[in-house]
Order: C-alpha cells, then structure tokens, then sequence
C-alpha cells in the first residue's frame, strides 16, 4: 500500500519535541524541531506536537540501569504537558513508566481527550517489533489509518538476534514512514 504523508509542505506546523539533530525529523518540511540545542523548555506552544522524550529513564526494564543527565526525566513530564495543552501525539516504549508518572491513559484506554493506542514500530517498516505507545491528544483516532501488517510472517530473524547487532542509535531511531505518519496525525490535532 503507498502511504500519503504530510510534512511534504502541507503547511500545517508540528513541533517536534525532543528529537535528534540528525535524525528523521531534521529534512522534513512543516516541521519545528526541538533538540538537544534547542532546548524543548524553550518551546513557546502554538503548535500541534510530536513529543519523543527521552525513553531511558522511563524504560520498565532498563531504567534501573540507566544514567540520565539532570534533567533528562522532567522532559517526559514536560512534554506530556505540552501534549495536553497543544494536541498531538507522544510516543514511547509499551510499558513505560511515563504513562503513570505523567497521568497519561493505558493502551486502549482514554482519559478526556487523550487516548493511547499500542503499536508496533515494523508496521512502518522498523526492522524488530519494537512495541510503542502512542498517546494522542485533541485526535480522532477512528480517523487514522494504522498500516498494520503481520511481522511474524514477514520476517526471519527474531527481534532478540536483531537487536544483539543493532547500535544503541539504530535502536532508538524513528523509522522515516512512522515519522510522517506521527506528523500527519498532529496536523489532525483540533486543539487551538
């Protein structure tokens, strides 16, 4: 199936919170990004989001492990204020702990105008099954197309072997078609 994404000049702004420099996000047009430089507390709203805080704080299994710099766990909860206020989507590992923390619904479940839907990352072509949440905010989800597909049938190689020769970038990365995709869904986002 060929996916029509916006970002491709469509007009309609999305902050992008917390993303690499360098990665995905960086050539894609209609976007406002937020990096490490330019600081996510230094977003002035007005835009639908697209919130990728820092994951390794959160993690529900590795967070005992991790070693944040300061400030590195307040991000999630900034920028799942910012999802509120905003509109948008966040987007974070299945079980993170962020969800609780920041009072943001479990998969399948919504809470006022927030609804959280599990995914996973290969339907977008992502190479393992990498389980996501994906928060949205000020969205009709019924209104989204999530291109499903059966990865158990259409690869080989177990997630445990590909994730063994994966750098820790390649596993962080967000794939170029879910990024479009989560950008397509802010510009839907209804919050003024």
């Amino acid at each position: 199936m060929e996916w029509q994404y916006a970002g491709d000049g469509s007009g309609v702004k999305v902050a992008v919170l917390c993303a690499d420099s360098r990665g995905v996000y960086a050539g894609i047009q209609d976007v406002d990004l937020y990096d490490r430089a330019r600081d996510v507390r230094s977003f002035a709203g007005g835009l639908p989001v697209v919130a990728h805080p820092p994951c390794r704080v959160w993690s529900a299994y590795t967070s005992h492990q991790a070693k944040p710099e300061p400030g590195e766990r307040e991000l999630g909860l900034l920028c799942a204020e910012w999802l509120r206020r905003e509109g948008g989507v966040l987007e974070h590992p299945a079980h993170s702990r962020l969800f609780g923390a920041a009072g943001l619904p479990g998969p399948g479940r919504r809470a006022g105008d927030l609804i959280t839907v599990p995914v996973l990352q290969a339907w977008w072509g992502y190479p393992m099954r990498k389980a996501t949440w994906l928060c949205f905010s000020g969205i009709d989800v019924k209104a989204l197309e999530f291109p499903y597909c059966d990865y158990d049938s259409s690869h080989g190689i177990g997630d445990r072997r590909r994730q063994q020769v994966m750098s820790k970038n390649q596993r962080a990365a967000t794939c170029e078609p879910l990024a479009r995709w989560l950008i397509a869904a802010a510009q839907l986002s209804t919050k003024d």
